[in-house]
């Protein structure tokens, strides 16, 4: 090592002192800290290749040694990174687990968010709607959610029905008048000359 090298070491300890304090602690300010301090050398190893005759070999040299102590840093922080996520899964999974829970014991008469006026269904979904059966809280949601889904098929049947008649009406009244359709203009000399 040069004289500068040994130098810039010597201007480098002073400052690694209070990141390598922060490096007794754990978790990501620790690895932070770390990556900072192995990055301060790898600086001040850059600094001193570029004064040597083979800068080349000599910076090549530091970005390996530079990989090799980062490597360890970025394993520890994957692993950081994996028990944050397991962690947040495993909240998340309780915080379904007891939401489910709190459904189940709900009444099935609770409270509902059916609109107040349910207008007449079909008849045959109402047929299957008044039928008695022995059904649980999911299943008399899934039995409503149906009827209403018969009720929207029934709507949408009539309007079809009733857009066609409309249509159909129209053709009649047209085809009645015997009037035929009227030819497009032909265009006369003056609308070809303006071009």
């Amino acid at each position: 090592m040069t004289r500068a090298g040994l130098f810039a070491m010597c201007l480098l300890v002073p400052m690694l002192a209070p990141l390598l304090a922060l490096a007794e602690g754990d978790g990501r300010e620790r690895i932070g800290a770390e990556r900072q301090v192995v990055e301060l050398r790898f600086a001040a190893e850059q600094r001193d290749c570029r004064e040597r005759f083979a800068v080349t070999a000599c910076l090549d040299d530091s970005r390996a040694r530079r990989r090799a102590a980062l490597a360890p840093l970025r394993e520890r922080e994957l692993r950081l990174d994996d028990a944050e996520r397991r962690a947040r899964g495993d909240e998340r999974r309780a915080a379904v687990a007891a939401k489910q829970a709190a459904a189940a014991s709900r009444p099935a008469g609770g409270s509902s968010a059916r609109p107040a006026k349910v207008p007449a269904i079909a008849p045959a979904a109402a047929e299957r709607a008044s039928r008695p059966r022995d059904t649980g809280p999911a299943q008399a949601g899934q039995a409503s959610e149906a009827a209403q889904r018969a009720l929207a098929a029934q709507r949408r049947r009539d309007a079809a029905r009733q857009t066609q008649e409309r249509v159909a009406r129209r053709l009649a009244e047209k085809a009645a008048t015997g009037k035929p359709a009227e030819p497009l203009p032909v265009p006369g000399p003056a609308a070809s000359a303006g071009r």
